[in-house]
């Protein structure tokens, strides 16, 4: 009785346990789990969907995830495979009916559909039924949806045939996985002639027609074809099938055509031999490389290519593939290998580094950065097409689309895992000449891409430190202006990314000095870029180097201040993080030297307004720096011909000598009689005149307000011209200047 009561007693508390697990989900994961599983209860007991509207609020439900995927995951297999059932039960009992059967599938393909472009393919595939049976149903029902044509892309989507044909194309992508002879599952007529011969059997016909059909959709049904064929064609037993294939894709790569319907075919072919040349063998692949490298070299030179930045990332996808598949996987000895991957390898690891670190400290750092040893790799045969595979992935790296660099970045990583250290050392070599001044902010941008894959790898090593940090501080601050405007946002992101980078891959005694160089341009950038994507990302930076490699002075503390959030506002970053940041040391005159060379002569006028502030919010902390060096530099800059740098030049002598005077600091008299004069030179000049003459004025005028609130010993012959430039400014047509004057309190 007592073991009775005590088995009660466990299976409460499991179940118990098991609710509360079930809440927690509820409550952390999908929020609308409740809603959800009462709408797919009532679909999965009538087998069908019975009222559309359920469609469109789970679908709805779902696009809210669309960032989020990884919440849905725990909830896939209890939505997926009934709905997925569903599917394979309408197909077996409706076999002959094709409309019935297409009407009743349509509405659960479009619920699984949205879970697959939330959590992605291959998430949702894994709970799709995979019987060997399921193959030749599914290629009948995959016939019967591309037999049947919607009339407009409108009816398309409204009805789900798109949606269907992705799932079944999706069911197919893991059936044609089953470890038997694909000829001795078709129940055809004749079959038992295409078991064990190479050619192929009429339900792989049927899958190969229907799928190239869809390689010149624009939609996703042509990546989707792409990758079952990847898997179709790259078995064991579709040897003739796949070349076949490819000579199809040489057809179709050599056409160069204008046509719309041609060009999406190009795209899908290409990508579909991407996806080959990503999971296929070896031993079926290398006997079609010269042909493929050969149509992808030459489509890469031609105007197609050119026109279409798309057409470019595949060909680059499938270029560096192609590499792969030349130079087989070896263990690489020169790599760099920072970290191990158990809790007590890091502690002896870090204590054997520190130790290391210690003695060659003490003796010679000349030491501490060797050439690897490389004699056992100098026997390695490369392949000449490699050399042309690297050349046209660096070429790559220059391109003016972000994917297609993004891509050939990855594709410079991988095929340089494969090569000794001294042909990576060349590779090193030629992604440090993309950032010569002469080359513009595409290369800038590949190159610091480039940096950081081969970093993240353990592929740069630091020996070569030295060549890379400085690179890497440029770029961190690369800003080039156009005009009204500047470029060099992305690269400075990219910038942020490699010291992102730096930090995952490097132990702390390779990191140290190279931390002690970077921490101040990162925070630099973090509080004081113009665009909030570079402050975050330098921020993020920071703090992956702060909590991966440790013992760095206020490292903590600075992290906190410089959050995701305080960097949201620009206001707040320039007047209050930055503030806070350069307390500590080390950062006050790189600060203060980013704020004068840089943000006060910028193209943006709120930012160099936003620029004098904050100079002026830093004096405190350097009076004496502030009074001789910083206003010294600034004062012959309010005569200068750009218009940005006098305009910020004169409001931030203002502000700075206002915040001295706050801080009751005595200027020496020369230098009063300096500021004094400022005004007097900008009217002999007559910088008032031309293009920012109005601006010019809205500076001058608060210039005048903040020497007379700092009390700066004026003559009267002084006061008397900063009156009359007041009354000037005063009639002036521009309505701001005129209330802006209106709420000055000046004393003179």
């Amino acid at each position: 009785m007592e073991e009775q009561l005590k088995m009660g007693v466990t299976e409460v508390e499991e179940d118990d346990e098991h609710d509360s697990k079930e809440s927690v989900l509820q409550r952390y994961f999908l929020q609308e789990w409740k809603l959800v599983k009462s709408l797919l209860d009532d679909i999965i007991s009538n087998g069908r969907v019975s009222d559309i509207s359920s469609v469109h609020k789970i679908r709805s439900i779902m696009d809210k995830y669309q960032e989020q995927g990884q919440l849905l995951e725990p909830y896939l297999e209890s939505m997926v495979s009934p709905l997925m059932y569903i599917v394979r039960s309408k197909a077996v009992e409706r076999a002959a009916a094709s409309e019935e059967i297409l009407e009743v599938i349509k509405p659960v393909c479009i619920i699984i559909y949205s879970l697959v472009t939330v959590c992605g393919y291959k998430a949702v595939v894994k709970f799709f039924p995979h019987q060997v049976s399921d193959l030749e149903l599914a290629v009948s029902l995959l016939e019967k949806c591309h037999n049947t044509q919607a009339g407009t892309s409108l009816r398309q989507e409204s009805t789900g045939e798109m949606e269907a044909k992705c799932v079944i194309l999706l069911w197919l992508y893991i059936l044609v996985l089953i470890p038997f002879d694909i000829a001795s599952m078709d129940t055809s007529a004749g079959n038992n002639n295409y078991v064990g011969s190479d050619e192929p059997p009429p339900l792989v016909l049927k899958i190969l027609e229907i799928s190239k059909d869809y390689l010149s959709n624009a939609g996703p049904m042509r990546t989707i074809s792409g990758l079952l064929l990847s898997r179709l064609l790259t078995r064991p037993d579709m040897t003739k099938a796949f070349t076949s294939f490819v000579d199809w894709t040489h057809e179709v790569m050599s056409c160069m055509s204008n046509d719309v319907v041609n060009h999406f075919q190009l795209l899908g072919a290409v990508e579909a031999l991407g996806a080959m040349f990503k999971n296929g063998s070896p031993k079926v692949l290398v006997s079609v490389i010269p042909g493929v490298w050969n149509d992808t070299s030459a489509l890469m030179k031609s105007n197609t290519a050119a026109r279409s930045p798309l057409l470019r990332k595949y060909l680059v996808k499938l270029t560096q593939r192609i590499g792969m598949i030349c130079l087989p996987p070896r263990h690489q000895s020169w790599r760099y290998v920072g970290r191990t991957s158990t809790l007590g390898g890091h502690i002896t690891a870090d204590r054997i580094e520190t130790n290391q670190y210690n003695n060659y400290i003490n003796n010679d750092l000349s030491n501490f950065y060797q050439e690897p040893d490389c004699h056992d790799e100098e026997d390695m045969d490369v392949p000449d097409i490699v050399e042309e595979i690297i050349e046209l992935l660096l070429s790559g790296l220059r391109d003016t689309d972000t994917v297609v660099r993004w891509s050939a970045a990855k594709g410079i990583g991988r095929v340089t895992s494969r090569l000794t250290y001294l042909l990576s050392d060349e590779i090193l070599s030629s992604v440090l000449e993309l950032f010569s001044p002469s080359e513009g902010d595409g290369s800038w941008h590949g190159g610091c891409l480039a940096l950081a894959e081969l970093a993240r790898r353990g592929l740069l090593l630091p020996i070569s430190f030295h060549k890379v940090i400085p690179v890497v501080i440029k770029a961190l601050h690369y800003d080039i202006r156009r005009g009204p405007h500047s470029i060099g946002s992305h690269v400075r992101d990219a910038a942020a990314y490699v010291c992102w980078a730096f930090g995952r891959a490097y132990c702390h005694a390779d990191m140290k000095s190279i931390l002690q160089q970077l921490a101040p341009h990162l925070l630099t950038v973090a509080c004081y870029d113009r665009e909030v994507n570079c402050r975050r990302a330098a921020a993020a930076a920071f703090q992956e180097n702060v909590g991966r490699q440790g013992n760095y002075p206020h490292g903590i503390d600075i992290v906190n201040t410089a959050d995701y959030f305080a960097l949201s506002s620009r206001t707040n970053s320039y007047l209050h993080v930055a503030v806070c940041i350069a307390q500590y040391d080390g950062y006050l005159y790189t600060f203060v030297d980013e704020l004068l060379n840089n943000k006060i002569c910028h193209w943006d006028k709120s930012l160099r307004e936003l620029a004098a502030n904050a100079l002026s919010s830093l004096a405190k902390y350097d009076l004496g720096h502030f009074s001789s060096t910083a206003v010294g530099k600034l004062l012959p800059c309010t005569l200068s011909s750009d218009l940005c740098m006098r305009h910020g030049a004169t409001l931030a002598i203002g502000e700075v000598i206002l915040a001295l005077h706050e801080c009751e600091y005595i200027l020496l008299p020369d230098l009063q009689n300096q500021v004094a004069g400022v005004v007097l030179a900008i009217e002999k000049a007559r910088l008032y005149r031309g293009k920012g003459g109005e601006i010019m004025r809205s500076a001058v005028s608060r210039f005048i307000e903040c020497i007379s609130s700092a009390r700066v010993q004026l003559t009267d012959k002084i006061k008397r011209s900063l009156l009359d430039t007041l009354h000037e400014n005063l009639r002036h047509p521009n309505s701001q200047i005129q209330v802006y004057l209106m709420t000055l309190s000046i004393s003179c």
